[in-house]
């Protein structure tokens, strides 16, 4: 019986050991900024707000996280880092800047109440000079109930 329980403890050892953690270390800081209301007199919009949250990787990686809420029910959404455009020189939601490095994550739906979280991980050295993060409506991409700006 003793013999039985070693074996057990001892594999049990041996598993555990086999579950270290190897996620990428953080590097930077976290930053959490609010996101902005685009479209406040649109009454499908209206009460629309979040965060954007992201942070380094000693990957090389960002993770990005988007939370939003008040946006249409069932809806489907995606979002993009972007650079400062020329429709604007002092605020970056307002510029029309061109999209960086694709989308961050997948095209997501919101759920009945609008509510939304997107996720995605992309390389920093890709990110070099975002100066906002949207979120479209992914069917037409005009529409964008929220920015955040980064800077």
């Amino acid at each position: 019986m003793k013999k039985i329980a070693l074996i057990a403890l001892i594999g049990t050892l041996a598993l555990a050991s086999c579950g270290k953690n190897t996620a990428p270390e953080v590097t930077g800081t976290s930053k959490t900024i609010a996101f902005k209301a685009m479209l406040p007199n649109d009454a499908a919009y209206k009460g629309s707000a979040g965060t954007a949250k992201y942070i380094d990787l000693s990957s090389g990686d960002r993770a990005t996280t988007l939370t939003a809420t008040g946006l249409k029910a069932n809806t489907k959404y995606l979002a993009h880092y972007h650079t400062m455009g020329a429709a604007s020189t002092t605020d970056a939601c307002a510029s029309s800047g061109d999209v960086l490095n694709g989308m961050i994550g997948d095209a997501m739906t919101s759920d009945a109440n609008g509510a939304l979280t997107l996720k995605g991980l992309q390389n920093i050295a890709a990110l070099n000079g975002a100066a906002y993060i949207n979120i479209h409506e992914a069917a037409a991409l005009s529409v964008v109930p929220l920015c955040a700006p980064l800077k």
